[in-house]
């Protein structure tokens, strides 16, 4: 089977952790599999493994190759080390990837050259409330007027969209999510402001993606606005692309 991509659209593969995850290891390079093993807690290594896996096969399935001969490559904007986004080579052109994974949720998602960044998160935090040194003024003005009850749901909402928005660049977190701005949690998905912006300011479209009630997710694209289209990657869909013809 052969996923049609054009090069105004953006395919999103949504997987859930479970046992799949050890039928895409084969997939794995040598090195993926030495990083998978450095992993200490099961719960990571099959995120990963499952993150890694289904980003080659949906590459297989758009560029009509074998997922055994997709390779991965990453450079990092800042250092030129191999942690950067994600990207592949092929007959064809170049496919731009961002992984993505938060409690048992993965997701990736392909492009035919369109940087791009992908973010998934439980609507849940670790201790108290949400890390305000994430917003910036103008959010955290907004997130005091929101009843208590709705906040994580609102921050959580916020941050998908400052993390997609810093994958898709490039950036990561190594600049503060607190210089953008984005909408307000319930308006459609934009950047609004970005202080102390990098070169260079290339144009962001955001969207936010239904994964629902327990989960938040964005993307965003540079320079080109997509279309979305979405695809769920379960045990069936997995195990019918990694059999053997």
């Amino acid at each position: 089977m052969t996923i049609t991509c054009s090069d105004r659209e953006c395919h999103v593969f949504w997987a859930q952790v479970d046992a799949s995850h050890s039928i895409l290891w084969p997939l794995l390079d040598d090195g993926e599999r030495e990083r998978a093993r450095g992993y200490k807690h099961t719960p990571d290594r099959a995120r990963f493994v499952l993150g890694r896996g289904l980003a080659k096969l949906a590459v297989a399935q758009i560029a009509d190759v074998e997922p055994e001969s997709v390779r991965l490559t990453a450079t990092c904007r800042h250092c030129g080390g191999p942690h950067g986004r994600p990207e592949v080579d092929t007959l064809d052109g170049r496919m731009r990837l961002s992984i993505t994974h938060s409690g048992t949720r993965v997701g990736v998602a392909v492009t035919w050259d369109i940087e791009c960044g992908l973010d998934i998160e439980q609507v849940a935090l670790r201790g108290g409330g949400p890390p305000r040194n994430a917003l910036s003024p103008t959010e955290r003005t907004v997130l005091d007027a929101i009843p208590q009850d709705e906040q994580v749901g609102a921050f959580i909402r916020t941050w998908t969209r400052k993390e997609a928005v810093l994958k898709a660049t490039g950036d990561g977190l190594m600049l503060s999510p607190a210089d953008l701005t984005m909408s307000l949690p319930w308006q459609p998905a934009r950047l609004d402001t970005w202080v102390n912006r990098p070169l260079p300011h290339t144009p962001v479209h955001l969207h936010d993606l239904d994964v629902g009630p327990h989960y938040r997710a964005s993307l965003a694209t540079l320079n080109v606005p997509v279309t979305v289209v979405e695809h769920d990657a379960d045990i069936c869909w997995l195990s019918e692309m990694t059999a053997p013809l």
